[in-house]
């Protein structure tokens, strides 16, 4: 599921199943004294701003996520509706916040950039049972931009399979100005990923907060359609044949021919049959094997190249 991160409208994120904004108070999130404590108080809104954009997620149709740095956002996020809750690898270890977050919103997504597999167990471990149902963990970092090398989707897999049950996402911060950045968040719904989060933008040229890593509303929208078109190719993992998959079966795989005409009592010997490709009656039953005919009797008259049935043989 896809979701924007930092659009400033619902219309900027088409196809899009959430949009996240960070949900700032600085005081939340630094000390006064803090290098970028005033960069912070910038980018504060008014509580009656923060539900107008709640009311226009709903009213488009979109869900609102936010991240929340502290219990005080955690509180304007529970009024204003938030179908879930980020909580930024800056508060990973944030045991107060986290527990209830989970006591008090529907889903809470977590991210682990920078966080080792066992920091991530004794995280699960600290939740109370039940609770990773709700929670999704989001991997990956912001390097402004992250450097293609350093995303190691193949990570994936491994946290997938150490962490059985947990949903998986993807943060996705390849420079949204390179050819990646357009597709990398395919390749994660490859390998697993549940959700991912890519930054949104007015315009690059803007060069608004983590521009470096978000893409324009017209990228963005063919992006999703990435997301989408590779969701419906990994599909799902059961085993079972497609119908697709069986017609191309009955086309590809040679069956058992006759090679001559074979009267009834005959008995199938080697030079009789072989496998070939030939016309086949729609839902005619075939064999597939040598040892499916050798050595069986003709039960009816069996003509020259024609496709041998089991009814066929007795």
């Amino acid at each position: 599921m896809p979701s924007a991160d930092k659009g400033l409208y619902v219309a900027y994120a088409p196809g899009a199943d959430f949009v996240k904004f960070q949900l700032v108070y600085a005081r939340e999130l630094a000390s006064p004294v803090y290098q970028y404590f005033s960069l912070f108080q910038g980018l504060e809104m008014t509580d009656a701003d923060w539900q107008t954009v709640a009311d226009e997620a709903r009213a488009g149709g979109i869900g609102l996520v936010v991240d929340v740095f502290g219990h005080e956002s955690l509180a304007l996020a529970g009024r204003l509706g938030a179908a879930a809750v980020k909580i930024h690898v800056t508060d990973f270890f944030n045991d107060p916040l986290i527990d209830r977050a989970l006591q008090t919103v529907p889903e809470v997504f977590f991210s682990a950039g920078g966080m080792t597999p066992d920091d991530i167990a004794a995280f699960l471990s600290r939740r109370p049972a039940g609770a990773v149902d709700r929670m999704t963990l989001l991997y990956g970092f912001q390097a402004e931009p992250t450097a293609t090398a350093d995303n190691r989707l193949g990570r994936l897999t491994s946290i997938r399979a150490r962490f059985p049950g947990l949903k998986v996402g993807f943060l996705d911060h390849a420079d949204g100005a390179s050819d990646e950045g357009g597709w990398l968040g395919a390749v994660a719904v490859g390998l697993g990923a549940s959700m991912i989060e890519k930054h949104i933008t007015l315009d690059r040229r803007l060069q608004m907060e983590d521009y470096v890593s978000a893409l324009a509303p017209e990228p963005f929208a063919a992006y999703v359609a990435r997301i989408r078109a590779a969701e419906v190719a990994v599909g799902t993992a059961d085993l079972s044949l497609s119908e697709a998959e069986q017609a191309y079966r009955r086309r590809a795989v040679k069956i058992v021919v006759a090679t001559r005409a074979m009267a009834r009592g005959h008995r199938v010997g080697e030079g009789d049959v072989a496998l070939l490709r030939t016309a086949v009656v729609p839902g005619q039953p075939t064999l597939e094997r040598f040892g499916d005919a050798h050595g069986r009797s003709v039960a009816r008259d069996i003509a020259a190249w024609a496709a041998v049935s089991p009814e066929d043989l007795s």
